[in-house]
């Protein structure tokens, strides 16, 4: 079998005695009361939150917004549940970082011969859903500069604001493994970016209001819509979670972390409280604030940009508005940030090159999303999104079963293969989620369904 390299070397390497001393910490929380083991864990994770702040893009957004605008409450079920089904498949990049400590697309080659590594993950998976996905994250951020402007008083027109959020987004990437504190700090951002995006869309639902009754039965009632719309909402919805994208990085951060076998934990809880909770709490926010606001109006606008700007006189107060707008800017901000290091690892690992971040040749790969900000003058419609998601399912299926497979191969990981029935079974769930995601919306514009 071929070498293989350990870790991910894009950032200064963090000592060993530094590691030890956080796996100590890691094992004393175990005895400790849950807040406290809560509060531990949050400030210790860091990449499931990343991975949060991409998932959780303009195409996520459009298509909770449209879910509440045309449907109401009724398809709240389906952020928890395809987050929850992803959780089995995050677990897995959590043990291969952790237990495997390898790159996981070189040991994908080994086993699985080239083109699923290097075509499938790592120029599908990564670079076009990076490249591609951003164009929405540009034409919404754009979009929103230039109404956070008006709401202000501040001309931020969309012909040169673009200026400000191609400037700030590449910063912010180029700067993810800079420095002894490169990671953390930009780590520091998405969470806090996180967490700003959540209280202010929560302010905005506060003026709004929730009907709880409805709330609660479209959570736990599961129902599906008929017809291409409903399909077409649903898609987004439920393929947007989680995918080759948010797989890999997430196992290449925590490598880039030095997670060891007694960080496994660390890792778990980062799946659960850095990526489920708020994907799960801010897509229940923005679809209670459009089912409150313009569901049964008749009026359901067809992008990102018309959406916002649709809900932001409904909210009824000036500040209301700036604070939805700001929260809303923050969607896009973050996603571009991560979906360039994304880009980055993808063309490293096609290439086989090795990862300096000091390089040009990473900086390059970085900045190759940037190429999105033609979105400014060709905006993204939503169908492309749609589209682009039920074409990945695919991608994710193909890759997620040499994933499976990996995760149960007694030669890539020996004794810390799965051994779970219950981790394979969600597992196979996702998958067969994600494969049925593609199939349905063929069917669908068939006529079939």
């Amino acid at each position: 079998m071929a070498s293989r390299d350990h870790g991910y070397p894009i950032a200064d390497a963090i000592p060993q005695a530094r590691l030890d001393a956080e796996a100590d910490y890691l094992d004393s929380l175990g005895a400790r009361p849950w807040p406290s083991r809560l509060l531990g864990y949050l400030r210790l994770g860091g990449p499931g939150f990343m991975t949060a702040a991409a998932t959780l893009g303009a195409g996520t957004l459009t298509a909770a917004m449209l879910s509440g605008a045309t449907f109401g409450y009724r398809l709240l079920w389906i952020s928890w549940f395809s987050i929850g089904s992803g959780l089995f498949m995050m677990a897995a990049m959590a043990r291969f970082t952790c237990r495997g400590e390898f790159r996981l697309l070189q040991v994908q080659r080994e086993r699985h011969g080239w083109f699923l590594p290097r075509v499938l993950t790592g120029f599908v998976g990564l670079v076009a859903v990076a490249v591609v996905f951003n164009f929405g994250q540009v034409a919404l951020g754009t979009h929103l500069l230039e109404s956070l402007g008006d709401s202000l008083g501040v001309p931020l027109p969309q012909s040169w604001n673009w200026v400000l959020y191609g400037a700030l987004t590449a910063w912010l990437s180029l700067s993810y493994g800079r420095g002894s504190n490169g990671v953390r700090r930009v780590e520091q951002v998405m969470k806090a970016a996180l967490l700003g995006m959540f209280f202010c869309f929560g302010a905005c639902l506060l003026v709004v209001g929730v009907d709880w009754p409805a709330a609660l039965r479209g959570l736990f009632v599961p129902w599906l819509p008929r017809g291409q719309a409903g399909i077409d909402i649903f898609i987004a919805s439920s393929a947007a979670a989680i995918g080759v994208a948010d797989w890999v990085f997430f196992h290449y951060a925590g490598l880039a972390k030095g997670w060891g076998p007694r960080h496994e934990k660390l890792a778990r809880a980062d799946t659960v409280l850095g990526l489920a909770v708020p994907f799960v709490l801010v897509s229940f926010v923005v679809v209670s604030l459009f089912a409150g606001t313009l569901h049964g109006t008749g009026s359901a606008p067809d992008s990102a940009a018309e959406l916002a700007a649709a809900l932001a006189p409904l909210l009824g107060e000036e500040l209301a508005t700036t604070v939805f707008t700001l929260g809303f800017l923050v969607v896009p901000l973050t996603s571009s940030v991560v979906l360039g290091i994304i880009c980055a690892m993808g063309l490293h690992e096609v290439f086989g090159w090795e990862p300096d971040v000091r390089s040009n040749r990473w900086r390059a790969c970085v900045l190759v999303p940037q190429v999105a900000l033609l979105a400014v003058f060709f905006p993204s419609p939503v169908l492309l999104i749609i589209v682009i998601a039920a074409l990945l399912s695919l991608t994710n299926n193909i890759v997620g079963w040499s994933f499976f497979l990996l995760l149960n191969d007694r030669e890539v990981l020996g004794d810390n293969r799965c051994r779970s029935y219950l981790w394979n079974l969600g597992i196979l769930v996702q998958l067969t989620l994600l494969n049925g995601v593609a199939i349905l919306w063929v069917f669908n514009r068939l006529g079939w369904w």
